[in-house]
């Protein structure tokens, strides 16, 4: 007995020596090996308890980091160190100055995380990003680049969506980044909305909500969280809140059946977290507070109607609707005591700074209650111990640093990114029957666009057409106009690439112009599908959704007739089109 007495004595030495060498700041224990994870309730509210109000207020705040006069900020620099080390910050947001190569992000994210674990409280970060496909993408060069949520909605296939979420987050986790502030999930039911376009999956409310959901469970089969955004909807919009307050006076009963649908499945879902607009919405909230700062939007409505208990976050505090109005600061404060659980602060290090100040002092002159900060860092450290696939970002902080080259931008995955393009692209009409262009009897073709010109001519090119190539403006002037259809007389055939054209009229008196020389004109639309809009006479209009290299190549193959064509529109284009049309068409006979 005395033997076991030793043995257990020696036992109980080593679990508390080892209890006492392990730093509080290391990321946590699998629960696979049989030890307890350390993300679990009770190290939750152990950690809250050794953290200092400081401490727990900088977890509350997601910064960005850049270096004077907009030069590259690819490595750590003072901003972001200071705002590790002094402010503590739970997470921070990566731009477009932040990203070379994918290499690069890996070794960047790896170093935050090393510092933030070297630093008090030595918890890791939330490395977030906005990769949301088609326009918003900071990440450009050596990943799998998709469409975007317009063109998956022109599928009408959830599958699509699911693998196009789960490729994104593989490839964001091989680079260290834990959470993609995305999918948007806002119904675009303005033709006119400035911000949001083609990054909505539609106006479908049903439709966006099965879309967004499939997107989800994609990016937690690749191991990363998401953000839903612009609650409660920033899609029935004609301001850009960068830049100035906007308003939805639409009726409460029009919300629920409408814009909050996509929120409730996503939430059902399980969104990790979901992200406010900066917009005011007089049926849920009277005052001219936008719903960033509204308890009644993210207690009332969020929290307490629609049951999300995860993780609040704002958009960006230094955004116009916010920062002109409110000031960022003030705003911050505003936002937490509305119910936000983490602010996102983008880019100047003085306004982080006294943000993040200022809400330590309203903490400290009993404006908002330690509790109330308890109960953000309590939804942030559960997030950050969120088991996705086989680990919780506790658990793996980091990516894969020396791998990311062969996780990154694979054959395979480029192959799901051309299909989603090819079975987005919608054969909105062809009065005349132009298509498809032969290049044995149409070789010739003059390729203008707005967009992505050159890469337009070279896959038309491969198609066998031999392209004469121009990039034009968005709002074309008489004497290009002139000259342009003085080009065209001189070519077989003509595709032109249009930009938002409902919004630039030049753009339909270019395609006048255009088609008054008799030859043939066929329209690609690089954007939100409304571009008839600018030009409602009739001819030949494609919808791609997207600029993006696959799309440009999907289109070029379907002038060709080297894919069938069945895309339907995920909105309707007003007074002309309903949402779901879609004209199908054949592979042209003899392609191979």
């Amino acid at each position: 007995m005395k033997g076991g007495y030793v043995a257990r004595g020696v036992w109980v030495l080593m679990v508390i020596a080892f209890l006492v060498l392990t730093p509080a700041s290391s990321p946590g224990v699998s629960s696979d090996n049989g030890k307890p994870d350390r993300g679990d309730p009770d190290w939750v509210e152990e950690r809250i308890r050794q953290m200092t109000l400081e401490q727990k207020v900088g977890q509350m705040f997601m910064v960005g980091f850049s270096n004077p006069g907009d030069q590259p900020a690819y490595d750590i620099n003072e901003q972001i160190r200071t705002l590790i080390q002094e402010k503590h910050v739970g997470g921070v947001i990566l731009f477009g100055r932040n990203v070379q190569t994918p290499d690069q992000v890996g070794q960047l994210t790896g170093e935050l995380q090393r510092l933030a674990l070297s630093s008090p409280p030595g918890l890791p970060l939330l490395v977030a990003i906005d990769q949301e496909g088609g326009s918003i993408v900071r990440i450009r060069e050596g990943v799998t680049l998709f469409p975007g949520n317009m063109a998956l909605g022109a599928t009408r296939d959830p599958d699509l969506a699911y693998e196009a979420g789960r490729i994104t987050g593989l490839e964001l986790r091989a680079m260290g980044i834990n959470m993609n502030l995305a999918p948007v999930v806002d119904l675009n039911n303005n033709a006119r909305n400035p911000v949001i376009g083609a990054r909505s999956f539609g106006e479908d409310p049903s439709w966006v909500a099965r879309m967004a959901a499939a997107h989800i469970r994609g990016h937690h089969a690749g191991s990363v969280l998401t953000a839903v955004k612009h609650f409660p909807g920033h899609g029935d919009t004609a301001v850009d809140s960068h830049v100035d307050l906007p308003t939805i006076a639409r009726e409460r009963e029009q919300l629920e059946k409408a814009d909050l649908v996509p929120f409730r499945r996503a939430i059902a879902q399980g969104a990790d977290a979901v992200m406010s607009a900066h917009v005011t919405f007089p049926a849920f909230e009277p005052s001219d507070l936008p719903a960033t700062l509204s308890r009644r939007v993210l207690t009332g409505l969020l929290r307490n109607e629609l049951g999300f208990d995860g993780v609040i976050i704002t958009d960006d505090m230094e955004m116009g609707a916010i920062a002109q109005r409110f000031g960022s600061a003030k705003a911050a404060v505003r936002a937490i005591q509305a119910g936000a659980d983490m602010v996102l602060v983008c880019h100047t290090l003085s306004v982080q700074q006294e943000s993040i100040d200022a809400v330590t002092q309203a903490v400290r002159d009993g404006k908002i209650s330690e509790e109330r900060i308890d109960q953000s860092v309590r939804r942030i450290l559960k997030l950050k111990s969120k088991r996705l696939g086989s680990s919780s970002i506790l658990q793996k902080p980091q990516g894969e640093e020396d791998r990311v080259a062969e996780r990154v931008g694979r054959k395979d995955f480029a192959e799901v990114a051309r299909k989603v393009a090819q079975r987005a692209i919608t054969l909105v009409r062809d009065d005349e029957g132009l298509l498809p262009l032969n290049p044995q009897k149409q070789s010739r073709i003059l390729v203008l666009s707005v967009e992505g010109a050159a890469e337009l001519g070279k896959a038309l090119q491969k198609q066998g057409f031999d392209p004469v190539v121009r990039e034009i403006g968005t709002s074309p002037g008489g004497q290009e106009i002139l000259e342009l259809s003085g080009m065209a007389v001189e070519a077989d055939a003509v595709v032109l690439g249009t930009f938002r054209a409902q919004m630039h009229p030049e753009q339909g008196d270019l395609v006048r112009a255009l088609r008054a020389t008799r030859k043939p004109v066929i329209v690609l639309g690089l954007d939100t599908p409304y571009d008839p809009m600018a030009f409602p006479e009739g001819g030949t209009y494609l919808a791609l959704y997207s600029s993006h290299p696959v799309s440009l190549e999907a289109a070029a193959k379907a002038v060709a007739g080297k894919i069938p064509l069945s895309g339907r529109l995920p909105v309707a284009i007003p007074d002309m089109y309903p949402s779901g049309h879609g004209l199908d068409r054949e592979v042209r006979r003899g392609s191979d």
